[in-house]
């Protein structure tokens, strides 16, 4: 008998140490209200990166400042929390600040991280083929690379649970003479 009881209060004091902290968490179901702008400067930034690739005669050297700000775009995501971070060892050496561990402030669904990486990814990729010295870029491939971009960026908006933007994302137009 004393064993039940015993094993009863062990259940109870369980069940009641896992259920209250779940319910004064907060709602992870909404990104913070930064990322909304955020997401909007993204895009705006990345219909620069299209206007200068679907000009005529196409410019990819005009290219090369908006993919850097997207870098910074996708940085600052990350800074507030609107986009996951890879995780890090930390230096040997530094202590762990005190209530580090317990700072779970949102940064999406899980299957993000993956796509955020792909995201960064696609933009280093387009970026090495339009800087300076990077030879003579095919505009095909590189509308090519903006519309691998765009299709990234589409899964990382779903999969992050990060807002849309107003009036959804750029298309890539094809250039004249050339396959879309």
């Amino acid at each position: 008998m004393k064993k039940t009881v015993t094993v009863i209060s062990l259940v109870a004091v369980m069940f009641t140490a896992s259920v209250v902290p779940a319910a004064s968490t907060p709602d992870r179901d909404d990104p913070p209200a930064a990322c909304a702008g955020l997401v909007t400067q993204l895009v705006d930034t990345l219909k620069k990166v299209i206007g200068s690739l679907t000009a005529i005669p196409p410019n990819p050297g005009n290219a090369a400042a908006p993919l850097g700000d997207i870098l910074g775009v996708l940085t600052a995501l990350q800074g507030a929390k609107c986009l996951p971070t890879p995780p890090v060892s930390a230096p040997a050496g530094l202590p762990v600040p005190a209530g580090a561990s317990s700072d779970v402030a949102w940064q999406g669904p899980e299957e993000c991280l993956p796509v955020v990486m792909s995201l960064f990814s696609n933009v280093f990729g387009l970026l090495g083929k339009v800087l300076p010295g990077a030879g003579l870029p095919d505009p095909t491939k590189l509308l090519s690379l903006v519309t691998d971009l765009l299709k990234t960026l589409t899964d990382a908006l779903q999969k992050c649970g990060l807002p849309a933007p107003p009036g959804g994302l750029p298309t890539v137009p094809g250039l004249p003479g050339l396959p879309t």
